[in-house]
């Protein structure tokens, strides 16, 4: 896997231009949505004059005031229209994230308006609440030699449920979700969830039962339940259950969800907010919000790396009896 290091030297050599390119297009926009300003005040107030001439000018003030309104609402629409221009940001997700996407690993192909499906959060069985709001973006995919199909993308999904007689959205998933199709069934249903889930929190889980790790910081963090006792043993490896904890210390206040059914591997990483949307106000050549997103998609796909093979080696046929 990629190192922060090496990401801030990718950075340095390959991204700098590419994001003076996106840094170009942002103060254009900016200095568009300012020209809207420019030229709405001073033909408001030679409106508002040339209507005063002709109407009289003891209707000045009222003259004054509707101009003002509907101009200034044009002129608000028209600002709010410019500032909103998808070419910077197409620009900056075509190219700066693209290429970190591809940075993190070249195998990746990356869509930035495009998000999973509704129906892949419910075929996990992780969220037991119904999904009535949905939406997302920077979705990525990958198919290997061996048939492993992967595909992941930013998620936020919310369900309106009635509390003290006002319909209130309450969150059921925000942040990076991944669904991994593997060449190979696995054995059995397998979760791990957060402390504090538990089987009844899921949607149609079946028949689990709750398992420990034998790893005291593990299992004061998480809950694993599983199908069989093989299923436990045989996908809460050593490995999996380091890497776990090596995001819960590097992310305390997030959450990690996976669950695992046949041929169906599903992870999730939470997040309180959008995990990278360029804001047109605010400078795109700061390094450390780059380095946030890079640090989001190598932790998802060290998880997914240690949950699944994602090496893509083709699988090799069966010995045949001489």
């Amino acid at each position: 896997m990629k190192t922060l290091e090496e990401f801030r030297q990718f950075f340095s050599e390959k991204l700098t231009h590419e994001l003076s390119a996106a840094e170009a297009a942002r103060k254009a926009t900016i200095f568009r949505a300012v020209l809207v300003w420019v030229f709405a005040i001073p033909f408001g107030a030679l409106a508002t004059w040339l209507i005063a001439e002709w109407m009289g000018q003891e209707y000045l003030v009222a003259i004054a005031i509707l101009v003002t309104l509907v101009l200034g609402f044009l002129a608000y629409m028209l600002w709010k229209e410019v500032l909103s221009s998808r070419r910077f940001y197409n620009l900056f997700k075509g190219r700066v994230i693209d290429g970190i996407v591809r940075f993190v690993d070249e195998r990746l192909h990356y869509i930035p308006h495009r998000y999973l499906p509704a129906a892949t959060l419910v075929k996990s069985r992780l969220f037991g609440k119904p999904i009535h709001r949905y939406e997302g973006d920077d979705y990525c995919f990958m198919q290997l030699e061996n048939g492993t199909f992967v595909e992941f993308s930013e998620i936020h999904a919310k369900s309106i449920e009635k509390q003290e007689g006002k319909k209130v959205a309450v969150p059921v998933f925000d942040g990076l979700f991944a669904h991994v199709r593997s060449h190979e069934a696995r054995v059995g249903d397998f979760y791990i969830l957060p402390k504090g889930m538990t089987d009844a929190d899921l949607y149609q889980p079946g028949r689990l039962t709750l398992y420990t790790a034998d790893h005291p910081d593990f299992d004061s963090h998480f809950a694993v339940y599983a199908s069989s006792g093989a299923a436990a043993r045989r996908y809460l490896t050593p490995s999996l259950t380091e890497a776990i904890l090596d995001f819960h210390r590097q992310y305390p206040d997030r959450t990690v969800l996976i669950a695992s059914h046949g041929k169906e591997v599903y992870v999730g990483l939470s997040c309180n907010s959008h995990l990278f949307e360029p804001d047109v106000w605010q400078s795109l050549q700061k390094i450390e919000a780059l380095e946030e997103f890079f640090l989001d998609l190598a932790a998802l796909m060290k998880l997914l790396n240690t949950v699944t093979d994602l090496s893509g080696a083709p699988v090799s046929p069966e010995a045949q009896p001489a």
